[in-house]
């Protein structure tokens, strides 16, 4: 627990050094422990003026649940003192109500006879805003097994619901903009890993990380191969024009519109690296390979690369991105994250397939060193063609891998 609450403190160092960038900075988080659940007491729900949110961060939030023979329901919970009270009530109230978590306790509690129930969350805050997904799997409603989501979109100054139409400028366009991006940059890559495939239309039902906006579907729409709902990922630059530009909105507030500067962007990556965890992937480095797939389930059987294996978990928050291990082929289960590469998105203050290889040289000067990838060397290393710059921010490596054209291909964080 010691370790998780200086990594949440150091990714809440994070949103503070980079809420001005385009590429949003904050804090995954899963939950993982239980507690027992405490009763909420009933609050307003309406809007109100906006005011001061909690202090940034996710160590804002405690965890609670509850736990019953095989079943279990756990869900965030704004920690007491972290706002005036009666906020932090109707900030409670709505996660209850939005991630229907008393709806999951009752349900647990008449499965003690037989059948599970397993309620997990994640959660990312985003400058004012906590957002939040609820994951119950098992025997949901009936003894017959599935897979449900449930999450909510909460504006921490006042308590009240982020929707569609504070997000977007024109939330119909956003929407013709994100379905055009699924059927032609998602749906080849991702049809292979899926039972249900329909992809659009867009599900009503979303959630919001540094690194873009997870659309969540009903398991009838959209299935892995494991039998779990499907979620998909859009990167913020694929909607960053459709989103609302007005300077007292949610995505200013969330650091969505500013450009960020080279301070900005060092300051970041700086950060980022010498915390071993990248902002929107619950992950952080020398985490047990085993309790990741356990928790998430392998995409695709681990590929073998140059320096070990890369292994490609389902869920949004792992799409492109790839877990770094060693060459333990026969036995991995003591196997540990010795690197973390992202290939899609904003990671701090860049972002991949746009950013040039001059602005990181601009923010970070000049590397440790930089390595040239031939052909043959990027086909044994599972890239493209072009060179890597490492940089050494404190116990941890950064390396920037740009392709021929000197554009962002991969941001890879490694021991």
């Amino acid at each position: 627990m010691k370790r998780r609450n200086l990594m949440c403190a150091a990714l809440a160092a994070i949103w503070l050094i980079s809420a001005s960038l385009g590429c949003v900075g904050g804090a995954e988080q899963v939950g993982e422990a239980t507690a027992v659940p405490a009763a909420e007491a009933e609050a307003e729900t309406e809007r109100s003026a906006g005011g001061e949110a909690p202090a940034a961060g996710l160590d804002a939030f405690e965890e609670k649940g509850l736990t019953l023979g095989e079943s279990s329901v756990q869900y965030p919970a704004l920690r007491e003192g972290a706002a005036e009270e009666l906020l932090r009530e109707r900030i409670n109230t709505r996660i209850l109500e939005d991630g229907k978590i008393t709806d999951y306790v009752t349900r647990v509690s008449q499965l003690i006879s037989g059948g599970s129930l397993r309620v997990a969350w994640q959660g990312s805050v985003l400058g004012p805003v906590f957002s939040f997904a609820v994951s119950a799997e098992g025997a949901v409603a009936t003894p017959r097994p599935t897979f449900v989501w449930t999450a909510g979109n909460i504006d921490l100054r006042d308590g009240g619901e982020i929707t569609w139409e504070e997000l977007f400028a024109e939330p119909e366009a956003a929407r013709e903009a994100m379905e055009a991006y699924l059927e032609e940059a998602v749906a080849p890559e991702l049809s292979a890993h899926l039972l249900n495939s329909q992809l659009t239309p867009v599900p009503e039902l979303f959630r919001m990380t540094e690194r873009g906006l997870i659309l969540l579907y009903d398991i009838d729409q959209l299935s892995t191969l494991s039998d779990r709902a499907g979620e998909v990922l859009i990167p913020w630059p694929v909607i960053r024009a459709e989103l609302n530009p007005a300077a007292e909105g949610i995505p200013a507030a969330m650091g969505l519109l500013a450009e960020p500067g080279p301070e900005d962007v060092a300051a970041g990556l700086r950060a980022m690296t010498a915390a071993g965890a990248v902002p929107g992937i619950p992950l952080t480095l020398g985490d047990r390979v085993k309790e990741k797939t356990d928790r998430w389930h392998l995409l695709m059987d681990p590929d073998v690369y140059a320096a070990g294996r890369l292994f490609s978990l389902e869920g949004a928050s792992f799409w492109q991105v790839f877990l770094m291990t060693d060459f333990l082929s026969e036995s991995w289960e003591n196997s540990v994250v010795d690197g973390i590469r992202v290939d899609l998105g904003c990671v701090g203050g860049l972002t991949i397939g746009e950013t040039t290889r001059e602005t990181w040289l601009q923010a970070l000067g000049e590397p440790e060193h930089t390595i040239a990838f031939d052909g043959e060397k990027a086909e044994a290393y599972r890239t493209v063609p072009g060179s890597r710059d490492y940089y050494v921010f404190g116990d941890h490596r950064l390396q920037l891998h740009a392709d021929e054209a000197g554009v962002l291909a991969s941001v890879i964080l490694s021991e």
